[in-house]
């Protein structure tokens, strides 16, 4: 008893001391709200007006009861003049005051004022509207809740804000660590904003602290501090006062002290059932029951009829709001996800900037160093260009003397077959002039014999013999002028040629020149030559060293494969002519061992032979090809089958068909 008498006095004591104090605060508080309300009148701009309505729906301000109102209102005329600043201003108050009408509008709005925030650098908005998420939030998730108060706590530190447009946040983390039950957590939060309340910016006031003390005092069995807390709440005038009763009700029934237990309690519900707080009327008509049932039956049956009407209010509205937290968690992820792919598109474009900027930067090192480099190097270049030159013109006389070397080596491989060719001829000028001065010894006798028939006779045969000497000679004639036009230097003057008589001539030199070195070898040579061919204009120096060198290497093939011992093998080289609708065709065939595919595309490149060392140059069928393509504008073909031979085809260009 002596305990209750002390916090009566205790009691007594805080409203004589602290009565007034409310009272001028709530004077100060409409005094502001008058100003702001005359103002409203007298505004010259609509924008102005969306400013006032905004300072009005601050429920630091205005009345708590006009918030909804005066937010909804400067809403509507920001939204009208696209004012959406004072638009956003408007929907983080409306949604303050809709937490406990509708939770998900109000998170739909803070949501938005959050994002418009963040995107146009308003700092104070930002955070007052992480703040009110984490209010919003605490009765859905509360690790959702605690995030965004810690986020807001984080931006006012790093901009050190403190004032009412973005009041201290301790007490709201508080109050959602308090409803978690984490309740030492939540002292800690409670005290730090009890203590900046003391500066007058803060927008909770220090008498809004005391109920959640209570509470948290109550909930740790620490009945004495909690009714201490609750005393001076009463005492100092505050919103939720039903809260306070509910709690006085409990602490006496702890005390035992039933009827002032009876009096608070149905000062909670009356107060609750004036607010509408269906989930509070629940407790304490519940409460109120179990204080009556053994007392007062129509009493307890009245209170439990009270409970249930406010259970068929509450649990429909449970279920209405499960299903729109649903609908509002879908919308959200969803929201989430577009989120996160913009951030990920942000982030690629960034990448893909910095890539840019890194490649600029690098290209521009490496310009800088080329130009040095180049610099320094273009001395080196100037001092090298004469090393250079005279390198080429090395190389170019090299060149020359390499094809001058084929082309006399062709020309000793030609010389054995002239020599050859013209030894028959010369044999028959020399048996013929025996013959004949053999037959002037008998002509002498027969004249002194004065046998004129047999003179005739013998000199229509010296005659005939005469003709035969100058015939063979003719012919080895030729055969030396052929040999001279080779050996000669080409002048690269194109002439009308036979190139039937061209291929047979050099067909049977070739022959010869190979017997000249291996009289054992033999092989079978076919003409097949066009007799309606015409004459071509073509250089004829450079055809016959294509021809001999294709026809060489036609020898060269079935020779080889000769000394292999193949039974039945014959060799065989033939040359053929065509003519063609504007070419003239010209084959050489062989039934050698043929050209292996791997080394085909090789044998036109220079210096490239499959001689053994010493017996080619490897520059044969290099100066064939480009003799046939670069100066006369051919074509040089290949085809060849391994162990069965090689076909060379040539097409030169039939310049004047007509002839």
């Amino acid at each position: 008893m002596r305990l209750l008498k002390n916090y009566s006095m205790i009691f007594s004591t805080f409203i004589f001391l602290l009565f007034a104090a409310p009272l001028c605060a709530q004077q100060r508080q409409l005094s502001v709200k008058d100003s702001l309300v005359n103002a409203l009148r007298y505004a010259e701009s609509d924008r102005t007006r969306v400013d006032i309505y905004a300072k009005l729906a601050d429920f630091r301000i205005g009345d708590w009861s006009q918030v909804l109102e005066f937010a909804q209102k400067g809403h509507a005329l920001a939204q009208k003049i696209g004012y959406k600043k004072g638009q956003m201003e408007c929907d983080v108050f409306m949604a303050f005051r809709l937490v406990h009408i509708d939770v998900f509008k109000s998170i739909t709005l803070l949501l938005e004022a959050k994002q418009w925030s963040e995107e146009n650098g308003e700092t104070k908005m930002l955070i007052t509207s992480l703040t009110y998420l984490g209010y919003a939030y605490n009765s859905i998730d509360f690790k959702k809740s605690i995030t965004y108060y810690k986020e807001a706590w984080r931006l006012m530190i790093l901009h050190k804000l403190d004032d009412e447009s973005s009041w201290p946040i301790y007490a709201p983390i508080g109050y959602a660590y308090k409803d978690a039950g984490i309740l030492d957590t939540a002292m800690l939060f409670l005290r730090k904003g009890y203590e900046l309340s003391f500066n007058g910016k803060a927008a909770i006031k220090p008498n809004s602290y005391y109920r959640h003390f209570a509470e948290i005092f109550y909930r740790q069995n620490k009945r004495d501090s909690a009714l201490y807390y609750l005393y001076r709440s009463l005492a100092e005038g505050q919103l939720h006062t039903g809260e306070v009763y509910y709690y006085l009700a409990r602490i006496k029934k702890d005390f035992n002290q039933l009827d002032s237990a009876k009096y608070y309690a149905k000062a909670a519900l009356a107060e609750q059932i004036a607010a509408n707080r269906n989930e509070y009327i629940i407790l304490s008509a519940n409460f109120l029951y179990g204080l009556y049932k053994n007392t007062d039956s129509i009493q307890a049956l009245r209170y439990r009829l009270i409970a249930f009407e406010a259970k068929d209010k509450f649990f429909p509205q449970e279920k209405a709001r499960e299903v729109e937290r649903f609908a509002f968690e879908e919308r959200e992820r969803a929201a989430e996800a577009q989120r996160r792919v913009e951030a990920i598109q942000a982030r690629n474009r960034f990448n893909i900037l910095l890539v840019i900027l890194v490649g600029i930067a690098l290209l521009t090192s490496i310009l800088y160093r080329n130009n040095r480099q180049k610099q320094t190097a273009n001395a080196l270049l100037q001092s090298k260009n004469k090393e250079v030159q005279q390198t080429l013109s090395q190389l170019q006389s090299t060149q020359a003397q390499l094809i001058q070397s084929e082309k006399l080596a062709s020309l000793g491989e030609l010389t054995a077959g002239i020599a050859h060719e013209i030894q028959n001829p010369l044999n028959f000028v020399n048996n013929f002039a025996e013959v004949s001065a053999e037959m002037l010894d008998e002509l002498k006798e027969e004249l002194e014999k004065g046998d004129i028939e047999e003179v005739k006779a013998i000199a229509e045969d010296l005659q005939v013999n005469l003709g035969k000497i100058n015939h063979h000679g003719g012919r080895a004639s030729s055969i030396v002028k052929g040999m001279l036009e080779h050996s000669r230097t080409s002048t690269g003057v194109k002439e009308l040629t036979n190139l039937n008589a061209l291929a047979d001539e050099f067909l049977r030199l070739a022959y010869h020149g190979l017997r000249a070195k291996d009289s054992s070898f033999n092989a079978t040579m076919e003409m097949h030559f066009d007799p309606d061919l015409p004459l071509v204009s073509v250089i004829p120096q450079d055809i016959g060293r294509v021809l001999l060198n294709l026809i060489n290497n036609a020898f060269y093939a079935v020779q080889e494969k000769a000394r292999q011992g193949i039974e039945g093998f014959a060799p065989t080289v033939s040359i053929s002519t065509k003519k063609m609708n504007n070419a003239i065709e010209i084959r050489v065939k062989d039934n050698g061992n043929g050209i292996p595919e791997a080394i085909r595309d090789k044998i036109f490149q220079p210096f490239f032979t499959t001689k053994p060392t010493g017996q080619g140059t490897g520059l044969g069928l290099s100066l064939t090809y480009d003799i046939i393509t670069k100066g006369h504008g051919g074509k040089l073909h290949l085809e060849s089958t391994e162990n069965q031979g090689s076909t060379f085809t040539i097409e030169l260009p039939l310049i004047n068909p007509k002839n």
